[in-house]
């Protein structure tokens, strides 16, 4: 039994009740204004797992972070790193939203696979159709989408570029690459980022649909809603001191 990860959850669950956000390392060092803007494209995840707001380090705890990395993306050293992190970037989840976005947004009854890989045609499409289609009553209730109608026009890059920018930095924290890789790929998230989406508002859509596409309406999904959320009105939030573009 890992009593380590264990001790963590507890002190996530505890943090979450409490209602602390925005995590800040005091001993972190000056950024810039761009680099602190680049570091909060991964603003959700960063708060859904408790992690610093202000700085490439993540948490103190490293094993808990190297167990994070193993066990949800399965990397575990440079080479993996490494390729998780330009799939991230150079494909991601949102190639198999644009396979699927004629159908969920109702404009036909075939996938768009044609940009697909090989590798990539073998992924059960229905099942991403699914998750959409039984989280879409959630997302339309909170706000998030008026209906299936504006997917005809979605990116969900921010879900690929947001998990990209927390994982580059916790493989940074664990020396799986250097920090000038690390701001490499940051800075190439937030650039990428600022060409798909005027605003954190429309980075924070995409982000959704895209967990929507991925996990479906369970039972983590009104959480990460609930952090954007509070990311775009909270007036201590990074999201309200860094504007996107």
């Amino acid at each position: 039994m890992d009593f380590a990860r264990i001790k963590n959850n507890i002190k996530r669950i505890i943090k979450c009740f409490q209602n602390i956000k925005y995590a800040y390392n005091e001993n972190a060092p000056t950024l810039t204004v761009e680099q602190y803007t680049a570091l909060n494209v991964g603003a959700i995840t960063s708060e859904q797992n408790g992690y610093y707001c202000n700085c490439i380090e993540t948490e103190p705890d490293k094993e808990d972070v190297a167990g994070r990395l193993r066990d949800y993306y399965g990397i575990t050293n440079n080479e993996s790193a490494l390729e998780t992190i330009e799939w991230l970037l150079t494909r991601g989840h949102n190639v198999y939203f644009e396979a699927i976005r004629p159908v969920i947004a109702n404009s036909s009854q075939q996938f768009n696979a044609d940009a697909l890989l090989e590798e990539e045609k073998d992924r059960s499409l229905m099942s991403y159709v699914n998750n959409i289609k039984e989280s879409l009553e959630m997302v339309v209730d909170e706000n998030i989408v008026r209906g299936a109608s504006e997917f005809k026009n979605l990116s969900i890059k921010a879900w690929d570029l947001g998990r990209m920018v927390l994982i580059t930095r916790c493989c940074c924290d664990l020396n799986y690459i250097t920090e000038e890789q690390a701001w490499f790929y940051i800075m190439a998230a937030y650039n990428n980022s600022k060409e798909i989406y005027t605003d954190w508002n429309e980075f924070a859509k995409g982000y959704i649909i895209g967990r929507c596409m991925w996990g479906g309406n369970d039972g983590s999904l009104y959480g990460i809603i609930s952090i954007a959320k509070d990311l775009l009105k909270d007036k201590n939030s990074p999201w309200k001191e860094y504007s996107l573009n």
